[in-house]
């Protein structure tokens, strides 16, 4: 191919491809088939999925895990179903391209009323400027390639999505290639920096119980070896959000566990509330992270150092101040020996020996403990699965993953095709509620179809849990499947019936043995929800009631 003589379709797949993506996710129409044809002779591979919600939540676990994922559908039908996994992805700061296939621009003068067509051709585009950081429709073909680059730096550069409308007139045209956008990178102001640097230096040299709050901002800057080496050597103790757990390897001697509020566990909660300076690193702080807003930190005792402030309590610096964290490690910082820190949360946990006894939430989490290893991504939907979670000892960074800001359903199994995508050698452990699992659950088809083998849990309480205890009703119960019988039906894979500790032990240890897809059916009582859901529930009810 010459460079200079591609046409913009291909144009559009060699970027994604030096942008780092080696799939796309999508479902196919008739307004994008002409790409997906050049898709499909590219050294891109394809993923089809089920659904088109399905791809884009895998597109999205995709650029979780590996920094750039792309879902690719048809004009409106298809485009619009991905807007939720979208918004998602914009909340959350993860890294991903929507291209989405459109009517050609002659067609539209030709026929006024195209089938997909909402109200008017631009719907689709005007809706997803809303949720992007970039967005273009393509219509001048000689500012395509710059529009492409655009678009994609943008997504690259701030972690967040973008999209592309690709009107299929425009696929085959034939661009030149050799003026492309570079984007404009501002000169750092190296005095301000400075000034900064040494504000934040004094700052933490001077504390007496300081600890780092580490979030998600952490993984999408590629921050985790400078968040070690610092707390290395300034022995500050870690706690990392939920929406930030697995931020680094939760072995690690510094981490204490998840702070939350009220939800997480009250030594780590009193010891992060008593600090004088709480280091805040690519942090967002939302109602769900400051424990359903029962965080109880001062203003005044904040560093906040994100991709967009820098802040020592109410003095900011007119700079991002999340990329100063390498520099730190360069200056003059104290090493603290601090009195009172306690115990992580991992080393407080009970031991597990499992029995005959009927399997509850408070006994998976020990028993998911004893198994899950370094080679495990756990993928959680939102609601139980995810508040399990935090007292389950994550052994790699970046290996758990859940929407819990934006809190939609329906992620952890189109989630898990992203991951094993992406990483093959990597197995995702999925913990889903039955009513999540009935949303997007027949993803589990394409992951047998790709000879992917996920070990999927479905918490069968026969309802969603998270809302019986705010308003209950019968609106809350979903229908009963049988989960387990759901390999018979893909031809593909294993499921098993568990009512016991014991069960669910052998179950797991035969899954993780076993390298085909698997379906563990965990049969609760309705009203069996872990303790920090209880609290969470406790507070949002206030809300819910008023």
């Amino acid at each position: 191919m010459d460079e200079k003589l591609l046409n913009i379709g291909e144009y559009l797949i060699q970027k994604i491809y030096e942008s780092g993506a080696r799939h796309v996710f999508g479902v196919p129409g008739d307004y994008i088939l002409n790409f997906y044809a050049k898709l499909n002779n590219s050294p891109l591979e394809l993923i089809n999925t089920s659904d088109e919600e399905g791809a884009a939540f895998a597109a999205d676990a995709y650029a979780r895990v590996s920094g750039f994922g792309v879902v690719c559908v048809t004009y409106t039908v298809g485009g619009l179903k991905v807007l939720n996994a979208t918004a998602c992805a914009f909340a959350e700061k993860s890294p991903l391209l929507v291209i989405a296939g459109a009517p050609g621009y002659k067609e539209r003068e030709k026929y006024p009323l195209l089938h997909h067509k909402p109200n008017e051709y631009d719907d689709s585009l005007r809706m997803f400027e809303r949720i992007t950081v970039a967005s273009t429709g393509l219509e001048n073909p000689a500012e395509a390639c710059k529009e492409i680059d655009r678009v994609i730096q943008t997504v690259l550069t701030l972690k967040r999505p973008g999209f592309i409308e690709l009107p299929r007139d425009v696929v085959d045209m034939v661009v030149t290639t050799a003026s492309r956008h570079k984007e404009h990178v501002k000169n750092p102001d190296l005095s301000l920096q400075t000034e900064a640097g040494d504000a934040l230096v004094h700052a933490i040299n001077s504390a007496k119980q300081p600890v780092i709050m580490a979030g998600i901002g952490i993984l999408r800057h590629n921050l985790v070896s400078a968040l070690e080496s610092f707390s290395e050597k300034t022995n500050i103790p870690i706690v990392t959000t939920i929406l930030g757990k697995s931020v680094l390897d939760e072995r690690n001697p510094h981490f204490l566990g998840v702070y939350a509020g009220i939800i997480g566990d009250d030594a780590v909660r009193a010891y992060v509330e008593s600090s004088d300076c709480v280091i805040l690193l690519g942090m967002l702080l939302t109602d769900v992270d400051m424990g359903a807003n029962t965080a109880v930190i001062s203003p005044d005792v904040m560093i906040t150092l994100s991709d967009e402030e820098c802040s020592i309590g109410n003095h900011k610096f007119s700079l991002p101040g999340l990329m100063l964290l390498p520099d730190l490690l360069e200056k003059e910082l104290c090493y603290h020996t601090i009195s009172g820190v306690p115990a992580p949360v991992r080393e407080r946990l009970p031991t597990f020996t499992p029995s005959d006894t009927k399997i509850t939430t408070k006994s998976l989490v020990p028993a998911i403990n004893s198994l899950i290893d370094d080679k495990t991504v756990l993928i959680t939907e939102v609601g139980d699965a995810v508040m399990m979670s935090l007292d389950i000892t994550i052994q790699r960074s970046g290996g758990f993953l859940c929407p819990v800001y934006y809190s939609t359903l329906g992620y952890s199994v189109p989630a898990s095709i992203g991951v094993q995508a992406a990483c093959p050698d990597l197995r995702p452990l999925v913990l889903s509620g039955d009513g999540a699992f009935q949303m997007t659950g027949m993803e589990v088809s394409t992951a047998c179809r790709y000879h992917m083998n996920p070990i999927v849990i479905v918490l069968n309480n026969s309802g969603f849990g998270t809302e019986r205890p705010m308003i209950d009703g019968s609106f809350n119960d979903v229908a009963g499947w049988k989960y387990h019988k759901i390999p018979e039906i893909t031809g593909c894979g294993k499921g098993y019936l568990i009512r016991t500790e014991q069960e669910f032990v052998d179950a797991l240890k035969e899954a993780y043995a076993s390298k085909e897809l698997a379906i563990l059916d965990v049969i609760l009582d309705p009203d069996d929800i872990s303790p920090h859901l209880r609290r969470l529930c406790q507070k949002f009810s206030q809300g819910v009631k008023q």
